[in-house]
C-alpha cells in the first residue's frame, strides 16, 4: 500500500485494489491553548486507546447504516490494528463538515451567545463549515457552496438528507443507552456515483452527556460499547 496522507487522527493509505485505509492514531486535537476539542485544527497531545476507541465506535455505527441500506464508504474493518478500509470517494471542494446542532453549546455560544444561552434546545439546526483550517474551518451557506461551484443544489438535499437520517439514527441509539446527543459532526462525499457519508462517526465528532454531564472521548466509547 502506499501512504497517501498524514492526518492529525489517521493516516490514509491506498491499496493494491483502488481501496483506503484508514489507520486511526492515538492523537488528540485541540486550540493554540492546548485545550483538547475535537473540531480543533491542531494536534496537541496523544491518549492512549483513543484511536482504538474512535474505531470501535465507527465500525458500530456504519454496520447499523449498512443493515439500513444507507450508503457509506465502509468496507471492513481491523479493530486489532485500528485499521479500516474504505472505498474511495470525492470530496465536495477540499471537504465539508455538517453539524446537527440539538441544543446550543460549545462554538454556538461563542458565536451566537448574544441570542442563546448554554444548553438552548435548538431544533436539530444544520450547519455546514468549509474544511479550511487556515481559516479556522469558516460556515457556510446553501447559497455560497452552490455558487462557488462546491456542489449543486440536487447534491446539497441530498447530502441534507443524508446527514439528518444519520444523525438522528445515532441520537436516537444514544438515547436509549441514556445518552444525551448535544451535537454531532459527519463528513459527506461522493462514492460510486453517490452521495454518502464518508470518514468515521466516533466520541471525536459529536459532544454526548449523560446524566447531565459531558462525556470524554474513551467515556463515551465505553458507554456505547458496553
Amino acid at each position: 500500500m502506499k501512504l497517501l496522507k498524514q492526518g492529525k487522527t489517521k493516516d490514509v493509505y491506498v491499496l493494491n485494489n483502488g481501496d483506503v485505509l484508514l489507520k486511526f492514531k492515538d492523537t488528540v486535537t485541540g486550540d493554540e491553548s492546548g485545550s483538547k476539542d475535537p473540531g480543533g485544527n491542531l494536534v496537541v497531545g496523544e491518549v492512549k486507546g483513543v484511536g482504538s476507541s474512535a474505531l470501535n465506535v465507527t465500525d458500530y455505527y456504519f454496520n447499523i447504516l449498512k443493515k439500513l441500506g444507507i450508503p457509506t464508504h465502509y468496507v471492513s474493518s481491523n479493530l486489532k490494528n485500528n485499521e479500516m478500509v474504505v472505498k474511495p470517494a470525492k470530496m465536495f471542494g477540499n471537504g465539508l463538515e455538517f453539524i446537527i446542532r440539538y441544543k446550543a453549546f460549545g462554538s454556538f455560544i461563542r458565536r451566537f451567545g448574544l441570542y442563546v444561552t448554554e444548553g438552548t434546545k435548538l431544533d436539530d439546526i444544520f450547519e455546514i463549515t468549509l474544511k479550511d483550517d487556515g481559516r479556522n474551518d469558516p460556515p457556510v451557506t446553501k447559497e455560497i457552496i452552490t455558487k462557488l461551484g462546491i456542489l449543486n443544489e440536487k447534491q446539497y438535499e441530498e447530502a441534507e438528507q443524508l446527514v439528518r437520517k444519520v444523525c438522528n439514527i445515532v441520537k436516537d441509539d444514544l438515547t436509549k443507552k441514556g445518552l444525551e446527543l448535544v451535537d454531532i459532526k459527519v463528513e459527506v462525499g461522493i462514492v460510486d456515483g453517490v452521495v454518502s457519508l464518508i470518514d468515521e462517526i466516533s466520541g471525536g465528532n459529536m459532544r454526548v452527556f449523560k446524566d447531565g454531564k459531558a462525556l470524554d472521548y474513551l467515556t463515551l466509547s465505553n458507554e456505547i460499547l458496553k
